[in-house]
């Protein structure tokens, strides 16, 4: 009788993982993205709905998944003191979502996206990707061999060294940055640019950062990106 139990048991689990595998159609790896599957989404302090929420994100709205656990999903959240963030697993998809009737198409027709909102969804293609030093392929990127191959997508040419690229475009403050700007970043007292990101909006970057890490939404109005933020230029026009 425990055998049968036991059999029965297994025979459930691999049932269960079966159907998960259904569901997703693809192993996943974190960090990855994810997108909201609904209006005014919470992004909550913790993996339940007693937890404050930080704000709100909307349809198809873009964020860095780095777990799952008990139904959340566990996200990068640079504007918390612990830098994640919780938004509630149903009302997050691990692709793109399809425009909704009545919606604006986001992918399709150039006229209706921008050529800088084009670059950022590029881009973000590549989230997860791990970071490979001097990489300037899909096979792997470093910052400025990111930015350059992105830009290069929409027929682009930026200087492949991230100190070079602050000599393509035109300068734009950052109180005027749009999705698509290139950014650029200095250390105090540092004679030269040291890393380059593309502006997405809402004062978050995307960016492939360093050895060891993977590209992903980094803040640049808190924290380290902040303290060493230079300059930027605007590429696309």
């Amino acid at each position: 009788m425990k055998k049968i139990t036991k059999n029965i048991c297994a025979m459930s689990l691999a049932l269960v993982m079966l159907a998960c595998s259904m569901a997703t159609g693809f192993a996943v790896t974190y960090p990855c993205a994810g997108y909201s599957t609904g209006n005014s989404v919470n992004v909550r302090s913790g993996p339940s709905t007693s937890h404050e929420s930080y704000g709100k994100i909307n349809y198809s709205d873009p964020v860095t998944v780095t777990a799952l656990s008990d139904g959340w999903y566990q996200i990068s959240y640079p504007p918390a003191e612990s830098g994640v963030a919780y938004i509630r697993a149903d009302y997050i998809s691990l692709s793109v979502p399809a425009p909704r009737v009545g919606d604006p198409v986001v992918y399709g027709a150039p006229a209706s996206v921008s050529a800088g909102e084009r670059i950022v969804q590029i881009a973000e293609q590549f989230l997860g990707l791990p970071y490979v030093y001097g990489g300037s392929t899909p096979a792997g990127f470093d910052c400025s061999g990111f930015t350059s191959y992105v830009f290069k997508q929409l027929g682009y040419d930026l200087y492949r060294s991230s100190y070079q690229q602050i000599d393509n475009g035109v300068p734009v403050s950052k109180s005027e940055l749009m999705p698509g700007d290139l950014l650029l970043f200095k250390r105090q007292g540092a004679s030269r640019i040291h890393h380059v990101g593309i502006y997405v909006g809402n004062g978050m970057m995307i960016h492939s950062p360093q050895t060891g890490d993977v590209i992903k939404y980094t803040s640049i109005v808190t924290g380290y990106y902040n303290n060493c933020y230079y300059a930027a230029r605007r590429i696309v026009r």
